[in-house]
């Protein structure tokens, strides 16, 4: 009798063991799995293989964890040329490089940097409509002065509080003979956020003026009044664009 208990207490461990590694499979996180799979990289150009080689030549090298610099390199250079279904840029694209003491400062130095462009390059772009409706005669001269004054400002402020900013391409280098420290960052956005977080900033702006004066500006703070024109989604002190007629 003793030895039956025994096995029936044995085959109700059994049961309960097994029962606990079915849970537990089921709680896994699917990506969790996935992530523990061999990862592999996809092919790059030679063109982008060849860049890469040059960084490396001029002592540049990759953060910790980050995945292979012609890698980085290759996805930086997709991004700049993704456009949407109606032909327009999906991402803008800024880098910027800092030299500093410590890595983190240089790094920081060198995101600022970036937002700060990256937001620049869309408030060119929309002067550059702005000028085109004053050629036009669609805008006065004093309302566009007035227009191009309001998305300075708000520039300005989008650019402190950038968020959700892409790093494509981050490297790292000693400088010689000082030993200081110095990053490389390009990032991306999508370029209808940012444009939006402008444009919305522009309209908060405008409610400190009178009510004729944001019912003559509203129809120009519109998204679609800045997909026109020529459009430049890169900016790192030369520019690569993309025309639109329309």
């Amino acid at each position: 009798m003793l030895k039956y208990k025994y096995y029936v207490a044995l085959l109700v461990l059994t049961l309960l063991h097994v029962q606990c590694k079915s849970s537990q499979k089921k709680d896994v996180n699917p990506k969790v799995i996935a992530s523990k799979k061999k990862f592999t990289f996809v092919k790059v150009s030679r063109d982008v293989k060849k860049e890469a080689k040059r960084y490396l030549a001029e002592g540049w090298s990759v953060f910790p964890g980050n995945p292979p610099m012609n890698f980085q390199l290759d996805l930086a250079f997709r991004r700049q040329t993704e456009v949407d279904q109606d032909g327009f840029p999906q991402w803008i694209i800024a880098n910027g490089s800092s030299v500093a003491q410590t890595q983190s400062a240089a790094e920081m130095q060198a995101t600022e940097l970036a937002k700060n462009r990256l937001v620049g390059l869309v408030e060119t772009n929309m002067r550059a409509v702005i000028e085109s409706d004053v050629s036009n005669n669609q805008l006065s001269a004093q309302d566009a002065v007035s227009l191009t004054k309001t998305i300075e400002v708000s520039a300005n402020r989008v650019s402190k509080r950038l968020g959700r900013v892409q790093p494509l391409f981050k490297v790292i280098r000693s400088v010689k003979p000082s030993g200081n420290t110095e990053v490389q960052i390009l990032i991306g956005y999508n370029y209808d956020l940012v444009k939006k977080q402008l444009l919305d900033e522009a309209k908060a702006e405008l409610q400190l003026e009178t009510d004729d004066v944001r019912k003559r500006y509203t129809k120009f703070l519109n998204p679609e009044n800045f997909q026109r024109g020529t459009i430049n989604n890169f900016a790192d002190g030369t520019s690569g664009s993309f025309s639109i007629t329309k």
